[in-house]
């Protein structure tokens, strides 16, 4: 692979499932990441896609997040006519989107590098092509996250030894 070449990083900001949607339906090729608050790699999202928005600026990416249980509705509405399926076991989940058709799915998140891959088969090579290692914007974000999964482990720890104490 070639030089890495810097490129703008927008921020990506997790909306509800119908403006997320409707961002990327709208567009020619839009890509929809699908996650939950609470969730350590859903919580990544937003620095990958960050990531792959600045290099594939012809393509528009969008977060929707399941803010609350009532949100789940959604999937029947939305997104299984469109066919996304997603559970709370399976977010985060991402669809590539052409002139509003969903012509790809993907389990999971990733660091924009893998994401990347997946998409180059089916668009192309990037405009800027992203390297082999995960940007310092995704290990800040990890980092942040290795503490929120720090503090459930904790709580859990906490938990697990009450229980036992009886």
């Amino acid at each position: 692979m070639g030089p890495v070449i810097e490129h703008p990083t927008p921020p990506i900001v997790p909306l509800p499932v119908p403006d997320a949607l409707a961002a990327v339906v709208a567009a020619e090729r839009g890509l929809l990441a699908l996650g939950m608050p609470g969730c350590a790699a859903c919580m990544l999202l937003p620095a990958s896609l960050a990531e792959i928005a600045g290099a594939r600026p012809e393509l528009v990416v969008a977060i929707g997040e399941f803010a609350s249980i009532d949100d789940w509705r959604w999937r029947e509405e939305l997104l299984w006519p469109r066919g996304i399926r997603v559970s709370r076991s399976s977010v985060p989940a991402l669809a590539l989107l052409a002139g509003g058709e969903v012509v790809a799915t993907r389990p999971g998140g990733g660091p924009a590098m893998v994401i990347d891959r997946w998409l180059e088969p089916l668009l192309g090579a990037a405009a800027y092509p992203l390297g082999d290692e995960p940007t310092p914007a995704e290990l800040a974000a990890l980092d942040a996250v290795t503490g929120v999964i720090a503090r459930h482990r904790a709580v859990k720890g906490r938990r697990e030894s009450s229980l036992g104490a009886t």
